[in-house]
């Protein structure tokens, strides 16, 4: 088993992986539905402009607990606990999106809504929650948190690697629960990766996904082949998001047919093939599906 314990923005976390489980990510809560004619707001981030201040930009991204592996320019590169650029060929995304509108969920450090703008997408939103308090958290380890860890604020590698960048993409405040097109309109690319097994309902996740997406959605989790060995059911096993913040097991069966009742016209499984940790054997086994309305 590969294990790191980290602060990410004052919240320790167990980040590892083996055969059975995956190490945690931020999922999300529901929040007060908002009117139809509101205005997404954007995310509750620290504030630009420490990096031109500061004139230190290795030291402002050695303070900072990193999710995802980007490339920053001049040499510097983030130090993720995931580095998706090996990957990134197997999503078979388009080498241009000129024209697109592309919607990244729980998109914590930017890596895929900075490679779709990357790739000339004509907007790109990225959405995510603020706080610790907003993750899907069992009751008990609620329970057991202090205030001030409900109260600490996520999106500092975000907003290092925005203003780093010159990026144009727009960090929404939400959830996956509160998606709606009356809010957000529809959105020609939807992506969803390493999300699901941290809700307490991704059934009702995938749902909204589906209500605004006009044109596909990448939806990438991590399965468990195992299940799929009971005559093609689709099986998962129930974790309860206890310590580890993780409330499923799914088999790819069962992940292709809640996709495809979430509204899709098709489903298709594009990749299969197991990564891991950035330094650590690839062990836990990934599947990308590509779904059409």
């Amino acid at each position: 088993m590969t294990t790191r314990t980290v602060k990410v923005s004052g919240l320790r976390a167990s980040l590892f992986a083996d055969s059975r489980r995956v190490g945690v990510e931020f999922s999300l809560r529901r929040i007060p539905k908002a009117d139809r004619n509101e205005t997404p707001e954007q995310g509750d981030l620290p504030p630009a402009g420490t990096a031109q201040e500061s004139g230190d930009l290795r030291s402002l991204v050695n303070g900072i607990t990193w999710y995802h592996t980007i490339d920053l320019g001049d040499g510097i590169v983030t130090p993720g606990f995931y580095d998706h650029r090996p990957i990134l060929e197997r999503y078979r995304l388009a080498p241009r999106l000129d024209g697109l509108r592309v919607l990244d969920i729980a998109t914590f450090d930017g890596f895929w809504a900075y490679e779709f703008e990357r790739r000339g997408a004509a907007e790109v939103i990225a959405l995510d929650i603020a706080r610790a308090a907003e993750l899907d958290l069992a009751p008990s380890v609620r329970a057991a948190m202090t205030q001030e860890d409900l109260e600490r604020r996520f999106g500092a590698g975000f907003t290092l690697a925005h203003e780093r960048l010159g990026s144009k993409v727009r960090h929404v405040h939400c959830n996956v629960y509160d998606l709606s097109p009356d809010r957000f309109g529809l959105f020609d690319i939807v992506h969803c990766g390493d999300l699901l097994l941290h809700l307490r309902d991704p059934a009702l996740a995938l749902t909204r996904i589906r209500e605004v997406t006009r044109g596909h959605a990448l939806i990438s989790d991590c399965i468990f082949p195992d299940l799929d060995r009971h005559d093609d059911m689709p099986m998962m096993q129930y974790d309860g998001g206890l310590s580890e913040n993780i409330w499923w097991r799914f088999g790819a069966v069962a992940l292709s047919r809640m996709i495809r009742d979430a509204g899709f016209r098709e489903v298709e499984e594009i990749a299969r093939f197991k990564y891991g940790p950035r330094g650590a054997p690839a062990s836990m086994w990934h599947a990308v599906y590509r779904a059409t309305v």
